[in-house]
């Protein structure tokens, strides 16, 4: 049947759209719909809930879009405080903002924008090139809805002066604002330190996954006696030259309830820190030891089948490890072992045999073992099922 000949009304075709919806992000799926006829395209534009900006001119589009929540600025290439005092006209309900690779933070536009849409609860400023007290402290006070905070920068920030409060304040007002965040990046953030994280996990109530990346922590007592957060599912501390078996133990005693865990490119943890981790925290289902040099799990003598996903991947890594792995975790899902130079085709052999939920096992560069092993496992594997591991947090 033509659809313009078609009899059906446009609450069955929503029906019928919203049940070919893939689950793609930027709503893909409307884009073929949408060419069918008037009708279709109508029904598609009322659908649509993520909008990418690319054009220097895209008030045209809010007008097509009404229902919008999503807005992705991160191709935008224009002046985004422009644009944002642009979108604050529009009676938009948008409940997700992306901003991406800029010099700094579009305080103006953003103070703009808040004043008419106040039903954002996510805000992703990823990867600017600085962010100043002062932005965090705008960002709090205009955005007291938000759930998740994106604050990821794209190098280290440099403070001049380490000894300045008006970090620490900022953070602290932000953790009291911001009362129903669940979900916070601040990757790259020089000056965290522990009073930082005293009072964002003690304020936060909620939060549930927090990275923190990349930072050069300026230490202090403040979290001796800071308590339990069992709220805490997901944690990444990947890339912290300070980490030690120390904090990462005080780390595990806060948050016993942690399902996903990144410590890698942590040299400063050993098996004592990541064993004594393991037997506090024994809900992870994912852990990343990679590029942990002095990292090879021989200490565990006790079974953890709740981890689902290891990556050992750059690291020394050998055959005893993989006896160790394929004793206590049986319930594994997936392991990561590439270019380990002390893993043999001994190890792995034993791991696909006693680790029968495994679905991968990438062993790439591990130049001690041979192609025919890496085929014999794969077809192995492939026998046992094609599905895609998939990390979730409940």
């Amino acid at each position: 049947m033509v659809a313009s000949e078609s009899y059906l009304p446009n609450d069955c075709w929503e029906c019928v759209f919203k049940f070919l919806d893939n689950g793609n992000y930027n709503n893909n799926y409307l884009k073929p719909l949408s060419l069918v006829s008037k009708q279709f395209l109508s029904i598609t534009n009322s659908l649509r809930s993520t909008l990418a900006i690319f054009e220097r001119n895209p008030t045209i589009l809010f007008h097509r879009f009404s229902n919008v929540t999503c807005l992705d600025l991160k191709f935008y290439s224009g002046d985004l405080d422009i644009l944002l005092h642009e979108i604050s006209r529009f009676p938009l309900k948008l409940t997700s903002l992306k901003l991406f690779n800029g010099r700094t933070i579009p305080a103006s536009g953003l103070r703009a924008f808040s004043q008419n849409i106040t039903t954002l609860t996510s805000l992703k400023c990823y990867r600017f090139d600085s962010l100043r007290s002062s932005d965090l402290f705008l960002i709090s006070d205009c955005f007291p809805l938000l759930e998740e905070l994106d604050l990821g920068l794209g190098k280290p920030a440099q403070f001049k002066d380490r000894r300045n409060l008006n970090f620490l304040n900022a953070i602290k007002f932000l953790s009291l604002t911001l009362f129903k965040l669940r979900k916070i990046n601040l990757t790259g953030h020089e000056y965290i330190n522990d009073q930082c994280l005293f009072h964002l996990f003690k304020n936060c109530k909620l939060l549930k996954e927090a990275k923190i990346s990349n930072c050069i922590l300026v230490g202090s007592n403040a979290l001796i006696d800071f308590g339990v957060r069992p709220q805490l599912k997901s944690l990444e501390l990947d890339c912290c030259s300070w980490l030690s078996d120390e904090r990462i133990i005080m780390f595990a005693s806060f948050f016993p309830n942690l399902q996903r865990l990144d410590l890698s490119n942590c040299n400063g943890i050993s098996d004592e820190g990541i064993c004594r981790v393991l037997r506090r925290c024994c809900k992870i289902r994912y852990l990343n030891l990679a590029s942990c040099s002095r990292v090879k799990l021989h200490r565990m003598n006790f079974e953890f089948p709740t981890l689902e996903v290891l990556n050992l991947s750059y690291t020394k890594v050998d055959d005893i490890t993989l006896y160790v792995i394929s004793k206590c975790c049986r319930g594994l899902l997936k392991l990561l072992l590439e270019d380990c130079y002390y893993v043999t085709e001994k190890g792995v052999k034993l791991v696909v045999k006693n680790c029968t939920q495994l679905r991968e096992i990438n062993f790439e560069y591990c130049r001690n073992v041979k192609s025919s092993v890496v085929e014999s496992t794969s077809s192995s594997l492939k026998k046992l099922t094609d599905q895609v591991v998939d990390m979730k947090l409940v």
